[in-house]
């Protein structure tokens, strides 16, 4: 997954160079294995890529040229067709044949991060939110690292940066020599084919679209595939089995796990090669020498703990294969994008948009170890952009502006890890190409309740895969009379976690305190190192001012001795916010 960066200037007589960016980026980053540039002067870019081979670079014409860093479905229409017709996930820079029209976009739905920052009279443009404020000394925005400490994400225009703003889903900027224009080159809509249909019909037809992207896609090579014990990877399989790609299963976690349990079965059953993946025995030695490369490959807007163990094992893929498929926007495939709607989903057009955000990107959280709670900071930051991202919208049904507003929040989940992959695998995520979602969010809401959808595309792609257990519970297959005591055990659990959140728990610490796994033991030893570092000092931290020092020394205390005792979003979140004003140079006041 290749990053992008690129300097511009509104005065043409003015020549332009990356290089002093491409410096910070390595800073950060390291060094790419390959970098290609182009410029006309007063515009440079440079995109950097790490798997090797490179899967991404620059197109030249005679006049122009197109950059990307990515997922691009169709590099020939990045050169040169109209943007409404891209695909995939990336960030785009196109010269016009013109010489004259520069284009910066963002992909259909932004899962690419892209930032800019205008300063010294130029366009900075990085696929780094970390790399430009580092850059530029940028100042940390007080409402930004408390809305990242009360999410643990970062989607829409606002980062934690001042004057580092992230550009929207399908946003273009088009410079030209009158100066900059911004537009929106593409927008979701209901596909009125898929919408007429039964969901029998209505599941082939999509799987049979999306079946055919991926082997477009994908065609030729041999990716691995994350597959779980649920619903999305599994579909994500049997469709890459549909499109006779040659992929390799592999499954993260411990042996005694019923994810790794389910899916180990699923894939002999398929016949598919599969792989389960875990931390090596010496894991609390190796985790604090990799939270730098998980901050920055994190952009400090993923929390750089847990990160630390993602990156291990896209190590351990990229020895033998650097593409990575996920089942990432799975989530649209059914009725998860509404369900914090209740009663009103399907029956209104208004969308309750802070339930949203706490249902979605809120759970609830001890701050007790903060000075004030960072929950009013982080609705005053997002509230406004979910209200404007759902108003071309507003006329649809509630269903459809919830399914357009999870994708712009997982531009900051699905988006965000799959771009800190990118030194090491060429992670995609299929269901959230074009042919997939489109017909997903177009099939009626009624018929994507309790997984009806995913259910009717596995039985028509794969019947005996379809009937096996899910680690959700019950079988993957459609509901009949025949096997509906199967079921039993996935609506108790869908209950159980809906009287959850209206209740306001999501669960509680993250494990054991008498037994905690080696995970936990991990990051108890990157804090316990941070500590000995002296960078985890409540009362010289350069985020003190957040805090209350005695309550954050005590939290500390607890995550270094007794890792299964602590919540680990908040741990993590401050964790991520010091280190990243560290490599920036700055502070919070």
């Amino acid at each position: 997954m290749a990053d992008l960066l690129a300097i511009i200037s509104p005065d043409r007589t003015r020549t332009v160079s990356v290089d002093d960016l491409t410096a910070t980026y390595e800073a950060l980053r390291g060094p790419a294995a390959s970098a290609d540039t182009a410029t006309c002067g007063w515009a440079a870019v440079r995109v950097l890529d790490h798997p090797q081979p490179p899967l991404a670079g620059i197109e030249r014409g005679e006049r122009g040229w197109a950059a990307w860093a990515g997922a691009l479905v169709d590099p020939a229409v990045a050169a040169s067709g109209p943007l409404e017709r891209l695909d995939g996930q990336f960030a785009l820079l196109r010269l016009e044949e013109d010489g004259e029209t520069l284009r910066l976009a963002t992909d259909p739905l932004g899962m690419k991060p892209l930032f800019v920052v205008e300063a010294g009279g130029l366009t900075h443009v990085s696929t780094s939110a970390l790399v430009l404020a580092k850059h530029l000394g940028s100042a940390a925005s007080r409402r930004g690292a408390e809305a990242f400490l009360r999410t643990g994400i970062q989607f829409g225009r606002a980062t934690p940066w001042e004057g580092v703003e992230r550009l929207l889903p399908a946003e273009a900027i088009a410079f030209t020599p009158a100066g900059q224009a911004r537009d929106v080159y593409w927008r979701p809509a209901v596909d009125p084919e898929v919408r007429e249909l039964d969901l029998a019909a209505g599941a082939e037809l999509v799987a049979e679209r999306l079946a055919a992207a991926i082997a477009s896609r994908y065609g030729g090579r041999q990716p691995w595939l994350d597959l779980t014990g649920g619903f999305d990877s599994r579909l994500v399989a049997l469709l890459s089995q549909r499109a006779e790609l040659g992929f390799h299963a592999n499954t993260i976690g411990d042996e005694g796990l019923e994810d790794v349990r389910v899916a180990a079965q699923v894939a002999a059953a398929a016949g598919w090669p599969w792989t389960r993946i875990g931390l090596p025995g010496d894991w609390t030695e190796v985790a604090p020498t990799r939270v730098e490369e998980a901050l920055a490959w994190g952009d400090g807007n993923l929390e750089a703990l847990h990160l630390t163990e993602v990156i291990q094992g896209h190590r351990e893929k990229a020895a033998s294969e650097p593409m990575l498929l996920t089942g990432g926007g799975g989530e649209h495939y059914r009725d998860f994008a509404w369900m914090h709607e209740l009663w009103r989903a399907k029956r209104s057009t208004k969308v309750d948009f802070r339930r949203l955000l706490a249902w979605r990107a809120m759970g609830p959280l001890d701050v007790s170890a903060l000075r004030r709670d960072p929950t009013a900071a982080a609705e005053a930051q997002l509230l406004p952009e979910l209200e404007q991202q759902a108003a071309p919208f507003s006329s649809q049904p509630t269903t459809f502006q919830c399914d357009v507003l999870y994708a712009f929040k997982s531009s900051g989940h699905f988006g965000a890890y799959q771009s800190s992959a990118g030194r090491w695998v060429q992670m995609e995520m299929p269901l959230y190409l074009k042919p997939g979602l489109l017909g997903a969010i177009s099939t009626a809401p009624g018929e994507r309740g309790f997984h009806r959808l995913m259910r009717e595309m596995m039985r028509y792609l794969d019947p005996r895969i379809a009937a096996m257990q899910t680690e959700t519970g019950g079988p993957a297959e459609p509901l009949r009379l025949t096997n509906a005591l199967r079921f039993t055990p996935y609506v108790s659990r869908r209950a159980r976690r809906l009287a959850a959140r209206l209740r306001g728990r999501a669960g509680g610490p993250a494990g054991d305190p008498a037994a905690p796994d080696q995970r936990l033991r991990g990051r108890a030893a990157i804090i316990v190192s941070l500590r000995d570092q002296g960078r985890l000092d409540p009362a010289k931290m350069r985020s003190a001012a957040l805090y209350e020092p005695e309550r954050l020394g005590t939290l500390l205390d607890l995550a270094a001795s007794e890792p299964g005792a602590v919540d680990w979003a908040l741990v993590g979140r401050i964790v991520t916010l010091e280190l990243a004003l560290e490599a920036v140079g700055t502070g919070m006041d």
